[in-house]
């Protein structure tokens, strides 16, 4: 009797260690065609549904507080791209709020970990720098290879912060995927919409050529 029921547990742990294995590697094979998906040139891959997304996706958009639904990411998808050559894959996400804002995140090539929130310099204040997960609602433009973060305000008439980061190659290994902060602009945001009157409030000096 005891020997038979030795045998059912053996057997009952075998399976649950087969479908433990079965249910990493549905994950994964979930996830790698995405990121091979990623188009090249620094392009971006426009994911509008958060079912289309692994879970650990998912998951680490809960950690980090990032709501969203498929309405909002239906006008701001999320974007995976690949800034440069030599950089890991990222991807920056819509965050709802009440204002809305936005996160990038750091994505793992071995994909069995959750993707990794990346922290940006901001400046309040001119020359005063501060580390920032929330840096507001993110932009990529691979042509120019800078990343815009839009901080809103949801008082009328309130000042709108904009902060410009620009990639290099040569900075794929740091701590940022490659990039450094190069503008900071102010805005009044208008009371019938935001006005085009930015100022640059900042800026990183020109290296030498």
């Amino acid at each position: 009797m005891e020997r038979k029921v030795v045998d059912r547990m053996s057997i009952l742990n075998r399976h649950a260690t087969i479908a433990a294995t079965l249910a990493v590697c549905v994950l994964a094979a979930h996830a790698q065609p995405l990121l091979e998906r990623i188009p090249p040139n620094g392009q971006s891959l426009r994911v509008d549904r958060s079912g289309d997304l692994p879970a650990t996706f998912a998951a680490a958009f809960k950690r980090a507080d990032c709501r969203h639904d498929d309405a909002m990411l239906f006008t701001f998808p999320i974007e995976l791209f690949r800034p440069g050559a030599g950089s890991r894959p990222m991807m920056i996400v819509p965050c709802a709020g009440i204002v809305l804002s936005g996160r990038a995140f750091l994505l793992d090539q071995n994909l069995r970990a959750e993707p990794q929130p990346l922290t940006f310099p901001m400046m309040a204040l001119p020359g005063r720098v501060n580390p920032s997960e929330m840096p507001g609602l993110l932009s990529w433009s691979p042509q120019a290879k800078i990343l815009v973060a839009v901080k809103g305000n949801d008082e009328c008439d309130g000042v709108v912060a904009r902060h410009t980061y620009r990639h290099d190659d040569r900075r794929s290994g740091s701590d940022l995927n490659g990039f450094a902060l190069t503008k900071v602009e102010r805005a009044k945001l208008g009371c019938f919409g935001a006005r085009e009157n930015w100022e640059i409030v900042w800026e990183a000096r020109q290296p030498p050529p």
